[in-house]
């Protein structure tokens, strides 16, 4: 069995490292922002999966939704309990310390890519156990990027848009909409505009929205 890189030092560490957004990320301000639209500002229940460095929780208390988290880094569960209103728990995503059927809304961003095959069946498993019926689950991957031992953000999986589709749907999800982002570094909406329309580049982000069955 593999040994997956992604521990619990390891993330800490990560976390330790990096307080915000950086200015010229704008991809990851993008998918912050459009992962947070997809979520009606209702009384519900939102999970987020992957607290990281909290750049969606930092979003998602400004709304009507009741906030949870979890991660397997303990930094990263003591910075959103001390930043953010909600309920933060260090956990596993193979073994979510929540009831079945408890949540409207799941969020996976930036996840799938730091688990092996085998470790993300039994992540989609526990999804579909704690989210309602008709449900929605929020993913975002990186795609078609390069893997390697030592990988700094510890990526162990390569996605394409047809792996996520399929990985998603054998899993009992319908996949509602996709929305592809790209890593430009200046002139980002406008880039990504044309890009859109002319198709010159292949995307380099994925957010795909799926209900369960």
């Amino acid at each position: 069995m593999k040994r997956n890189p992604n521990t619990a030092d390891f993330w800490d560490a990560l976390v330790e490292k990096v307080g915000s957004i950086l200015p010229e990320d704008y991809i990851t301000k993008d998918r912050i922002r459009l992962i947070t639209n997809l979520i009606p500002n209702l009384n519900i229940k939102v999970l987020d999966i992957g607290v990281g460095y909290g750049f969606l929780e930092k979003e998602l208390v400004k709304s009507n939704v009741s906030v949870y988290g979890i991660d397997i880094s303990f930094n990263s569960i003591f910075r959103a309990k001390s930043l953010h209103k909600g309920i933060f728990i260090v956990a596993s995503a193979k073994a979510i310390p929540f009831q079945d059927n408890f949540f409207d809304v799941v969020c996976l961003p930036e996840v799938l890519e730091h688990l092996y095959d085998f470790e993300s069946t039994f992540v989609m498993k526990e999804i579909s156990r704690i989210l309602k019926k008709d449900g929605r689950l929020i993913i975002s991957v990186p795609l078609y990027d390069e893997v390697y031992l030592g990988h700094p953000s510890g990526h162990v999986r390569i996605f394409t848009p047809e792996k996520l589709f399929k990985e998603v749907s054998e899993h009992g999800f319908t996949v509602i909409t996709e929305k592809y982002l790209f890593a430009f570094k200046s002139l980002y909406l406008i880039k990504s505009l044309i890009n859109r329309l002319l198709k010159i580049r292949r995307a380099n982000n994925l957010i795909m929205m799926a209900s369960k069955q």
